[in-house]
């Protein structure tokens, strides 16, 4: 009898479970028709089996992105450091705030002095525009920072929360917008280290405030030992052959007005301060060059009226913009034997204004920016830093006792008045 073929038996679903892959695949691959959902089934199955042969690399670039994933960041330190090698300041700077990682591998270059404050005033002519800041690496970079949560201010060429602006002003562009401070706002340079704003400067006063307290207290405890003079900030600065150490002593004066005092200490050739090679250019004020502001101060010595200051000694000590006055306590400066070189002692004291809470004129006509319009060289004058302001020449003939000697023995050691006195 031949043989006859049995009908396929199918198993049921408790038998499907219990059957390992391998069997369900052979019995899916049997030509016997199958209802339409173990069809799928079996294509599932099919794709399983194949998968698992699949190289772990594979698998993971057909998986789903992850949220909030950088490629870039699971880079090898070597490569990261290769990639940045390749980007300017403003790049590298935006690239190094965007997480912990970056910043370790380049955060010095938020250090990059062309992401500060200019050190000094600008060129020639320069400092009275406006524009001369809009186009600084720094602003442009601030410019990039800004987002739904800070903004730039114009005057104050820094990041505010956007609730520093009124809606008005946020919907300026950042070269036109104003804080809530007002149009008064704006930064003064103190040294080539501190530029500060209105809202620095309501810091400061606050500062002042509770040490003026703290003295009182120790000055009741310990006596006058307590000394109420405080250096607030110092630094030196290098130009060429010359240096420059700026020490700055705040204060509150009677009238609860910030007076700073700034103390120099200029070091250079003999004959040489104002000069073109020598010059360091820092401001005294806003308005004067400290170098040919000196210069001009040293002149005032040869004038009987000195002590009482004549007209035009106190257009020369005092600026006629902001009063901001230079003083000479050391007629002479102190020549070093060793080097030759020569020391300028002098100190500035400028008023920065009161402690209230919107800005004065006062203060105003301290500030380094924003600029004053409308300067070029037909008007500049006062306003002018290379101005050398000359003391008129003498209506009488010096006395030896008076004008010579006299200013000589106060100020030099005796074999500089020796020196002095063969001069003659």
């Amino acid at each position: 009898m031949p043989f006859a073929p049995q009908p396929q038996v199918k198993p049921s679903q408790a038998q499907r479970k219990t059957l390992n892959p391998q069997i369900f695949m052979a019995l899916a691959l049997s030509p016997v028709h199958v209802p339409e959902r173990f069809s799928r089934a079996t294509d599932k199955v099919k794709m399983i089996m194949k998968m698992r042969t699949w190289p772990a690399t594979r698998s993971r670039k057909q998986q789903k992105e992850e949220p909030g994933r950088s490629y870039l960041m699971e880079l090898p330190t070597e490569l990261l450091l290769e990639i940045i090698s390749h980007l300017t300041v403003i790049p590298e700077a935006a690239f190094a705030l965007t997480c912990k990682r970056m910043f370790s591998i380049s955060g010095e270059i938020l250090s990059s002095k062309s992401l500060r404050f200019a050190r000094d005033f600008a060129p020639l002519f320069h400092h009275y525009r406006n524009g001369h800041n809009f186009v600084t690496p720094r602003w442009q970079f601030i410019n990039l920072l800004e987002n739904h949560r800070w903004r730039v201010c114009s005057k104050c060429l820094k990041l505010h929360p956007r609730s520093a602006f009124s809606s008005r002003e946020l919907r300026r562009k950042s070269e036109t917008r104003t804080c809530n401070v007002g149009e008064l706002a704006g930064i003064v340079d103190l040294c080539p280290c501190k530029k500060i704003t209105f809202r620095d400067k309501l810091d400061l006063i606050d500062q002042m405030r509770v040490r003026k307290i703290t003295l009182n207290a120790l000055q009741t405890q310990f006596g006058s030992t307590a000394t109420d003079r405080y250096c607030w900030h110092t630094c030196t600065e290098t130009y060429g052959p010359t240096v420059l150490k700026v020490s700055l002593f705040p204060e509150l004066d009677d009238e609860d007005q910030l007076v700073m005092r700034t103390e120099y200490n200029l070091t250079t050739e003999s004959g040489q301060v104002g000069k073109e090679e020598y010059m360091t250019p820092r401001f005294g004020c806003a308005h004067r060059s400290v170098d040919l502001w000196l210069s001009s101060v040293y002149q005032t010595t040869i004038c009987r009226l000195f002590d009482s200051f004549c007209t035009s000694c106190r257009r020369i000590s005092v600026c006629a913009a902001c009063n901001t006055t230079l003083k000479c306590p050391r007629k002479q400066p102190y020549t070093m034997k060793e080097s030759g070189k020569v020391t300028y002692s002098f100190h500035t004291e400028r008023c920065l204004g009161g402690g209230g809470e919107e800005p004065d004129a006062t203060w105003a006509s301290q500030r380094i920016h924003p600029a004053e319009p409308s300067i070029g060289v037909e008007n500049c004058n006062e306003l002018c830093p290379w101005t050398v302001r000359e003391h008129p020449p003498l209506t009488f003939t010096p006395s030896i006792g008076e004008e010579v000697v006299s200013p000589v023995v106060e100020d030099q050691p005796l074999d500089s008045l020796y020196s002095s006195i063969r001069s003659l």
